[in-house]
């Protein structure tokens, strides 16, 4: 992340507001080649270029403009992207500040381009032009002239502050033709610099909503602006945090339903709805018909999983039954954990009593904790155990370090109580993965020797390569 923190450096005048640059009467059907040569042409590279003028489809070429400022998002794991944002900031500048009519598109202009890649300067300055003696004897006219300072710009290779400077040549300000090749250099390697994900093959997931007009998001609009609770079908959830694709965090829910509460005669489907908003007014919204599977009792489980940023959230939860008789709607503080950094991690630890192999997870699927590409687990609500059980822990690894293509990671796993603390047989791992891949980490302990009580779980990772460590837990109830 520490290049991206730098390069934000770049853009001195970073707007949160992202504006809209569309050129006044543009048609519909030119808004693809108005996209390629008037609001990227700066920015996008000549392979790039030749393949989008390959595109037969609109769906083909949305996709390809979606992909295309993916990669030139500095801040992937988050809904904003501020290059694009402060890009069409400065577009929108240029656009108004040096059009005119003999050059009606200011990124046309010199100022224009530079002001552009380079942004706004410190300050500018105002030179007089005049007449300039030379040592042969004659004079020479000098342009008015305008510079720009500008702070340093080490990825550009300046790393000292410099100057920008224009002279009113015929046709208006134009760069000095003494300008020197190190900012010449700066302006032409720019495009490149500002690709932070080169190895994106695929834009991120869509952000879902809910239809406003739909029976779902009718009651979660006005959940959402009253705060008023509705508790027809009686339920309690627990969240399980992962990673998944583009920075985001996967949230699965477990939640148990009681029966009492719906009728399992007709129908063991249920749809699950809501909203999760983050910090200011970034949102996500979600609908899963889930099947219920029979839980202990006369309680029924479920399981859905879907992608949010992570951070502090709110959750507006729903749940119909299939009829759209009953539903019940809670509200919940929920801390989205952050997966996206470059720290040693592991998701929540999941603490089941059957693990089985299977194949290998079509892409397909819904990304579930429960499931990784060698086991699935069957989730235990509670993770309240019989004495004669055996304890499975699953858990996936992100962000090791490696060497060689491969890690080495000292796993120690401990039972503890407020009295006493069992050790249990460390794990070596040694495996070679490619880099952003996670593993997949586990042990099974037999609960025979355990008394009935209460305890906790505890995994201590260790990294040798990155001389880090850190611990996840997760309680659990031995009957």
């Amino acid at each position: 992340m520490k290049y991206i923190i730098r390069w934000l450096g770049i853009f001195l005048a970073l707007s949160c507001v992202q504006i809209s640059y569309a050129a006044a009467g543009t048609k519909e059907q030119d808004k693809y080649e108005h996209w390629l040569k008037e609001e990227v042409a700066l920015l996008i590279m000549p392979e790039e270029r030749e393949a989008f003028k390959k595109l037969t489809d609109d769906k083909q070429k949305d996709q390809f403009i979606e992909l295309f400022w993916a990669k030139r998002d500095p801040t992937r794991g988050t809904r904003e992207n501020e290059f694009r944002e402060e890009w069409y900031k400065r577009l929108d500048y240029v656009t108004r500040a040096y059009s005119s009519g003999s050059v009606p598109k200011g990124w046309h202009t010199d100022m224009g381009r530079v002001y552009m890649i380079l942004g706004p300067p410190v300050r500018t300055q105002a030179l007089a032009g005049g007449v300039k003696s030379e040592s042969s004897g004659g004079s020479q006219m000098v342009a008015n002239a305008e510079s720009w300072l500008y702070r340093p710009m080490p990825d550009l290779g300046l790393h000292d502050a410099f100057r920008v400077t224009f002279r009113n040549y015929q046709y208006g300000y134009d760069l000095d033709v003494n300008t020197s090749q190190k900012i010449l250099r700066a302006l032409e390697i720019f495009r490149k610099k500002v690709i932070f994900n080169p190895d994106l093959k695929e834009p991120p997931l869509s952000r879902f909503k809910l239809d406003k007009n739909s029976f779902e998001g009718s009651l979660i609009q006005d959940f959402a602006a009253t705060g008023e609770e509705v508790k027809q079908i009686a339920l309690e959830w627990q969240p399980i945090f992962g990673l998944a694709p583009f920075g985001d965090t996967n949230i699965t829910l477990l939640v148990r339903v009681d029966s009492q509460s719906i009728d399992t005669t007709k129908s063991v489907e249920v749809t699950f709805f809501g909203r999760l908003k983050g910090e200011g007014e970034r949102f996500q919204e979600f609908l899963k018909t889930v099947e219920l599977e029979k839980g202990p009792g006369d309680r029924w489980l479920a399981v859905f999983s879907f992608f949010a940023s992570p951070g502090a959230s709110v959750l507006y939860l729903g749940v119909r039954d299939a009829d759209k008789k009953n539903y019940t709607l809670l509200k919940s503080d929920l801390n989205v954990e952050n997966f996206n950094t470059s720290e040693l991690n592991t998701s929540s630890l999941i603490l089941c009593s059957e693990v089985i192999p299977r194949p290998k997870v079509e892409a397909s699927e819904e990304s579930s904790p429960f499931v990784t590409e060698q086991f699935e687990a069957t989730p235990r609500w509670g993770n309240v155990f019989e004495g004669g059980e055996t304890l499975n822990v699953l858990f996936q690894i992100y962000n090791a370090g490696l060497k060689k293509n491969a890690v080495s990671l000292v796993a120690e796993y401990f039972i503890v109580t407020p009295k006493l603390a069992f050790r249990l047989d460390p794990q070596v791992i040694k495996e070679k993965i490619d880099e952003h891949s996670g593993l997949t980490g586990g042990t099974q302990v037999p609960l025979s020797p355990l008394k009935p009580g209460s305890y906790t779980f505890v995994v201590r990772l260790t990294d040798n390569i990155a001389n880090t460590t850190i611990e996840k837990s997760a309680d659990f109830v031995v009957k």
